[in-house]
């Protein structure tokens, strides 16, 4: 019975010197960015100015981005696909909804996005992330014609690695 006890102490001590700690990606890593767009006054560009009543919605996406149906901000934080080298959004300024949530008026632009992608491995625990280079934006003001003026890049040869910069200015 001693020899018994003598095992299964041994063999406790034996389990918990060869535990791994846990990996758990900490909430500080920075993960795969998100692009930054900031609006300013297209009359005097170095003056950010607000979008008022904005509603963005993705292509192949039934549901309005969070945090972004009928909104008034001055900058807009875009995810982009990791899966494709484009994202595409419709973004509706001054949007008037129904009761039933669709819009009855407003002036949609179609914002594409092109990119190469880059994944970079950050950790064991976390993983891998998506770095966006070459980002390139067109914008397509369909038949009520465009809201959005200019779009213009931080830089040539874009690369968006986090989101503590605006990325893309657009003027209005």
């Amino acid at each position: 019975m001693k020899k018994i006890k003598l095992i299964l102490l041994t063999l406790c001590c034996i389990s918990l010197l060869t535990c791994e700690r846990d990996d758990l990606c900490p909430e500080t890593t920075p993960t795969t960015p998100s692009l930054v767009i900031g609006f300013f006054n297209n009359a005097l560009p170095e003056n950010p100015k607000t979008v008022n009543d904005l509603y963005v919605i993705g292509l192949d996406n039934d549901n309005v981005l969070p945090g972004y149906s009928v909104v008034d901000v001055d900058e807009l934080i875009l995810p982009l696909r990791t899966d494709t080298d484009t994202t595409t959004f419709f973004l509706t300024n001054n949007t008037v909804l129904d009761d039933d949530g669709n819009i009855t008026s407003g002036n949609t632009d179609t914002v594409t996005i092109t990119y190469d992608r880059k994944d970079i491995y950050v950790s064991r625990a976390c993983g891998y992330k998506t770095i966006y280079e070459n980002v390139d934006v067109t914008i397509d003001g369909g038949t009520d014609g465009n809201w959005i003026i200019l779009a213009q890049p931080e830089n040539d040869n874009l690369t968006i690695e986090d989101e503590t910069t605006t990325h893309y200015y657009f003027n209005h």
